[in-house]
């Protein structure tokens, strides 16, 4: 049995020292960096230009104050991010509100603290690090309440 594990471990240690592409898969990132004293909650649309909330809770991810999160793509961003489909949208939400209220009252209401709808320029501006609440260099970009509204 123990020669088995071992035959077995070995095995492994060759495939991943060879870079065996199916046992490590390489990711591309975009950095959320939560800039606020708030812990917010996230997610990502790529249906732009409809800006309307998913029907079904997404997956919300959390970035605890002055902490940083991240959307994740197996392919390259710029193979994600083409034309017509070259932007999304990432939905920005107070952790209250998501504790406080259900899915489909936050989606009625609009219950957002901020909306940004970036192309694959935009991205590539940001070096492909989006701040939350908006930098002085996203005053340009689209988001809803437009910048300089908070």
């Amino acid at each position: 049995m123990l020669k088995k594990f071992r035959e077995i471990l070995f095995i492994a240690i060759i495939f991943i020292a060879a870079g065996c592409p199916y046992l490590v898969e390489s990711v591309d990132l975009i950095t959320i960096q939560n800039y606020s004293n708030d812990t917010i909650r996230y997610y990502a649309s790529y249906i732009y230009p409809d800006t309307s909330m998913s029907n079904s809770k997404p997956r919300l991810i959390r970035i605890n104050p002055q902490n940083f999160g991240f959307l994740d793509s197996k392919k390259d961003w710029e193979k994600v991010l083409t034309p017509p489909n070259d932007t999304v949208s990432i939905f920005f939400l107070s952790e209250s509100v998501v504790n406080t209220y259900d899915w489909d009252e936050v989606r009625n209401k609009y219950l957002i603290l901020k909306r940004y709808d970036l192309s694959l320029d935009d991205l590539k501006l940001l070096k492909w690090t989006i701040h939350y609440p908006p930098t002085e260099e996203m005053k340009d970009m689209k988001m809803y309440p437009p910048y300089g509204s908070e």
